[in-house]
Parts: C-alpha cells; structure tokens; sequence
C-alpha cells in the first residue's frame, strides 16, 4: 500500500511541475535566419494576399475576414491595380517561373473583373 501512495505522490508531482512549466512564460528567441528576407520575397507575398482580397471583391470567395461574400467592383479594380504596379517594381528580380505565376494571376483576375 505505501508504495502505491509513492507511485501516486510521485504522479502527482509531475503533473504539478507540468502545470508550472506551461504557466511559466518562456523567454525563449525564435530561431535567426541565416539571411534578411529580401524585400523581392515581401513584395511577392503581398501579391498573394492582394490577390485574395481581389477574389473576394469579385465575390468568387468569401472574405476570410468574415466568411461572407461583398462584392465590390473598386475594391477588386484597386487590388488588381496594386498588383500590376508591385508586380512591375520587382519584375526584373523574380526568376521566370515567379514571372509567369504572377502574369497568369493578373490575367485570371483580369479575365475575371471583365466578366463582372
């Protein structure tokens, strides 16, 4: 029986230190890159999510937002035009398959606005 109680007092220790560990706050540093992100990749990333926003105003998705559907003709034109001069401001840094991917997004958008 009493090494029940020590099996059970030894358990209940190390939920105790568990609990301790996740309530205290880790000052742990993310990781470091071994390099600054480019302002290329930054910009790209930006083409995405305007892209997004773009869809949603042309109302062929939901705005992740809300997860409802508003369709806004200015706002897609605005998000189209914004993706057309990012895309020109880093067009000469971006490898030839980047170069493609954002072409066939503006062209589908494109398409897609002038249907509408």
């Amino acid at each position: 029986m009493a090494e029940t109680d020590k099996e059970n007092k030894k358990e209940e220790e190390k939920l105790q230190d568990a609990k301790q560990e996740q309530a205290e706050p880790r000052n742990e540093e993310p990781p470091l890159l071994e390099e600054p992100i480019r302002v290329k990749d930054i910009v790209y990333m930006t083409i995405l999510s305007l892209e997004n926003k773009a869809w949603a105003y042309l109302d062929m998705v939901a705005h992740p937002e809300t997860q409802k559907h508003k369709k806004d003709a200015h706002e897609a034109r605005v998000a189209i035009d914004a993706i057309d001069a990012l895309f020109k401001s880093i067009e000469t840094d971006l490898d030839p398959s980047e170069k493609k991917d954002i072409q066939v997004r503006l062209t589908n958008l494109r398409l897609n606005f002038a249907k509408e």
